[in-house]
């Protein structure tokens, strides 16, 4: 009776549905690190990173496909492979936690917080609903140091990280923390930090900074819909997302689209903050005028990589305009029927893998064309491009090279609001117009979920300046100044003006002591026309990410 009884508890756990774990893993994961690295193996067909974030249980399922070839990797792959199995639970996984579930009742105050069991203040699972609420942490110094003075500063940071599905059709994720400077030098946590020159409370009010993401996905077959905010990239590279990227703040947005195993179709409207017309910049006599962003973008995913259509308009000084929800419509053409307003931008990119061990990934961006003056150096004929290639051939290392341009006056728009930028920073490229970059990346994997990375560049800008008179010199160098049609030549040169060539050194590598608790070593060189800082940044965090 014994018997028959644990084969029927047996056959109903196997027949049980499997949760869907409907909601996004943010961009800043260590698992993409991990995915690239075996994407460009050739172990996951039908399968690129164009498009962040990625739901936890798209990621479940690349993790299994690479498990598929767990007979071709080398044993710092398995390693880093089995860490994110039991991270995701595709093999059992222990569990502590302050508050006890029904599911979970292993009490994280005792030896199990220096354990690999994986922590939670409160964790609940069954077939059909998953919940989790983790605490997060971190404390951060930072040693600055050039040719005159040494500076340090140190900051923590708190938070807590809430998400889970439910019913297998809603994923919800909310994120929120709060740090400030403990001792030492603001300026030093601005100049190396980029996450902090996002925050207004730590850049224009001087205080503390706090940081929020959330999302709610709601899914059912090929059909979803998200609404939230959460930092998100588009386009292909290795360094660079020429559509979307995290150097700007995120911004809120509903999308929705249609999934199927090779096509994607996304379209998204947001809300982005304008720059103000007049001072002050905050508080509630700032004056910000309304702005949107429609995106979308069609993809088709063959086994051998990916090639995406991507639109995008931004719009201001009105409210939503009806033109811009219909989810299939071509916004160029929409644009100029609006009486030519707006700013319309659309691109390609690809993600190809010629052979297992070799990817060459790029995009293309035309912010305006004049056909007719093509190669003629044209000012409006605006465009932004880069290309990588990656090549994982040793075993445990990939090595990667990438040249990225933008042209003068890219993302520039005769009205300064309608700007490619969301709070004053460009959402997409981190370069400004009239720059190009040469980057170099190597990666060493050694076991650990936290590569040793090498990145290498080489950039060149040629900035607007003043005369001896005063005038402003345009060459295209700023993305908020347009040409002005009275005063700037119509034929510009790429890196006219005044140069400015930087280099760029950052070597990164981590280590779990134990399961959420991470250190953290930066070393970061840079050098803007001889005038080199450099910095040494210790981090020590509970978190993954």
């Amino acid at each position: 009776m014994l018997r028959i009884s644990l084969i029927l508890l047996l056959f109903v756990l196997l027949t049980s549905p499997v949760i869907s774990q409907i909601e996004h893993v943010p961009v800043t994961h260590p698992v993409y690190s991990f995915l690239l690295h075996m994407e460009t193996k050739g172990y996951l067909e039908n399968f690129s990173l164009s498009s962040l974030p990625l739901q936890r249980q798209e990621i479940v399922a690349a993790l299994q496909k690479i498990a598929n070839n767990k007979t071709k990797l080398n044993n710092s792959d398995l390693k880093t492979l089995q860490l994110y199995e039991t991270e995701f639970e595709i093999v059992k996984r222990a569990n502590a936690v302050l508050f006890y579930s029904s599911s979970d009742s292993n009490q994280v105050i005792s030896d199990k917080l220096f354990s690999n069991d994986e922590k939670f203040f409160y964790h609940y699972k069954d077939s059909s609903y998953i919940v989790n609420v983790s605490p997060l942490g971190s404390i951060e110094s930072i040693i600055g140091f050039d040719n005159t003075e040494t500076r340090n500063v140190i900051y923590g940071n708190l938070g807590v990280r809430f998400f889970g599905s439910l019913s297998n059709t809603l994923g919800y994720y909310l994120q929120a923390t709060n740090g400030a400077i403990i001792s030492g030098n603001r300026e030093l946590a601005l100049q190396e930090v980029h996450k902090l020159q996002q925050n207004v409370k730590f850049t224009d009010l001087n205080s503390d900074f706090d940081f929020a993401e959330s999302h709610v996905r709601f899914q059912t077959d090929w059909f979803y819909a998200i609404l939230g905010r959460e930092t998100r990239l588009q386009g292909a590279g290795i360094n660079h997302s020429l559509y979307l990227s995290d150097n700007a703040p995120p911004f809120d947005a509903v999308s929705i689209g249609a999934k199927f195993s090779n096509f994607e179709y996304r379209f998204t409207h947001g809300s982005l903050l304008s720059i103000p017309v007049e001072s002050p910049n905050v508080g509630i006599s700032a004056n910000l005028p309304s702005k949107y962003v429609a995106i979308h973008r069609f993809a088709v995913k063959p086994s051998w990589g990916e090639i995406g259509f991507w639109e995008n308009v931004i719009y201001s000084r009105r409210g939503i305009d009806l033109s811009y929800l219909n989810p299939l419509s071509f916004f160029k053409s929409l644009e100029h029927a609006l009486r030519d307003r707006d700013n319309s931008i659309m691109g390609l990119d690809a993600t190809i893998r010629p052979f297992n061990g070799i990817q060459i990934k790029g995009s293309y961006l035309l912010d305006d064309v004049r056909f007719e003056k093509i190669g003629t150096g044209y000012w409006s004929n605006k465009s932004a491009w880069n290309i990588g290639f990656i090549a994982s051939l040793l075993p445990s290392a990939d090595i990667g090279i990438e040249y990225a341009r933008i042209e003068p006056y890219t993302f520039t728009h005769f009205d300064t609001l309608n700007v490619m930028a969301n709070d004053r920073m460009l959402y997409g490229s981190y370069l400004l117009p009239n720059s190009d970059e040469l980057s170099l990346n190597f990666y060493y994997w050694w076991g650990d979920r936290y590569p040793i990375k090498l990145k290498l560049s080489f950039q060149r800008h040629g900035e607007n300046y003043y005369d001896s008179t005063g005038k402003l010199i345009n060459v295209g160098g700023n993305p908020f100044q347009t040409r002005r049609f009275d005063e700037d030549p119509e034929t510009v040169y790429f890196l006219d003006g005044k140069r400015l060539n930087t280099i760029d050194a950052t070597l990164e590598a981590g280590y779990e002591l134990f399961r959420g608790l991470n250190i953290h070593l930066l070393y970061h060189f840079k050098a803007v026309d001889r005038i080199t800082t450099n910095a040494v940044r210790f981090i020590l965090r509970y978190e993954d990410f």
